[in-house]
């Protein structure tokens, strides 16, 4: 029967194996170059003013983004689906506050955020699908975000506008970045062609002038370090009709929108699983080391000598006694 010792010596030896091998095949499961997982629960932004202002009234403004990770997807790449919403009013019925719809859709660097390709835009509004080819980082920076300035991608000037870091916080236990990003009044009829980005406009004695949309924004995007995924959006918007030298004629949308911090920890929170390639090795490296001690150690116990019975002859030897003969 093997004594008390060297069952422990075998167990110590067994679970020393154990991390060694789960400590070589940690990097197949673990996310150790912060690249955007494909099964992530939280991607919902949703922005609130509940004192906006839409068409000169003050009411509840809130902007909604969802994105989901759809097929074809793989190692490198994610198809991306991002629905955009724009709604102002109290009326228990989304469709009676709708201010703009839109669906967005493109492939994506898993790693850089990049979209591969052009973002293609459907919305009821602007038939058939419109491509837009100047595209920048959007809802993901790169992984292992720098301290530094991003072109980021802006869905109603439909092009890019810096992002410059601006201070590092702490959320859930993970390190998050901090990017503002400033976009002066834009007229968006130079931009791009849409029915909505020009308005005809009548005076008291009938005269007619021509108006253009504008956009301003100022942006606060909150995203963690490792995976480069925004977690939290704060902005101020400001939409209106204007002359042509930029004069205010008409007021459409404005609002001061912060996003639930209770929303941006549960996006947070589910990126437990991302690490960097240097904690992915670091954590990999601790297992190892970690197994091949408890392995020796085993080994050491498992095959040092029995001391035989405490107190007979051969304790000492080791040699199993013999009957003589009589």
């Amino acid at each position: 029967m093997l004594s008390t010792s060297r069952i422990l010596a075998a167990l110590l030896t067994g679970l020393g194996i154990a991390l060694i091998v789960g400590g070589l095949l940690a990097p197949r499961f673990l996310i150790g170059d912060g690249r955007m997982p494909l099964d992530l629960e939280h991607t919902t932004w949703t922005m609130v003013d509940p004192a906006g202002e839409y068409e000169g009234e003050t009411q509840p403004v809130t902007r909604q983004l969802h994105m989901e990770v759809q097929n074809p997807s793989n190692s490198e790449i994610a198809s991306i689906r991002v629905g955009e919403t724009l709604l102002a009013g109290e009326s228990e019925n989304d469709f009676d506050n709708l201010v703009s719809a839109g669906t967005w859709t493109f492939s994506m660097d898993r790693r850089t955020g990049m979209p591969t390709g052009p973002l293609k835009l459907s919305n009821v509004m602007v038939l058939p699908e419109t491509e837009v080819g100047q595209t920048g980082n959007w809802l993901k920076l790169p992984a292992n975000a720098e301290r530094t300035t991003y072109q980021v991608f802006d869905s109603t000037l439909r092009g890019t506008a810096p992002a410059n870091f601006a201070g590092e916080d702490e959320i859930e236990g993970r390190t998050v970045y901090r990017y503002t990003q400033d976009i002066e009044p834009t007229n968006l009829a130079l931009r791009y062609a849409d029915m909505r980005n020009t308005k005809t406009q009548v005076d008291s004695e009938g005269n007619q002038t021509r108006s253009f949309l504008y956009y301003a924004a100022q942006r606060e995007l909150i995203v963690d370090q490792v995976s480069g995924l925004v977690v939290g959006v704060n902005e101020k918007v400001d939409t209106y009709y204007g002359d042509a030298q930029g004069a205010r004629v008409e007021d459409v949308v404005r609002y001061d929108a912060r996003m639930p911090q209770e929303q941006t920890a549960s996006m947070v929170s589910q990126l437990d699983g991302v690490f960097s390639q240097r904690q992915s090795q670091a954590v990999t490296t601790t297992v190892i080391v970690v197994g091949a001690i408890l392995t020796l150690i085993g080994l050491v116990g498992a095959l040092r000598p029995g001391r035989g019975y405490p107190g007979s002859a051969n304790s000492v030897s080791g040699r199993v006694p013999t009957r003589r003969p009589s």
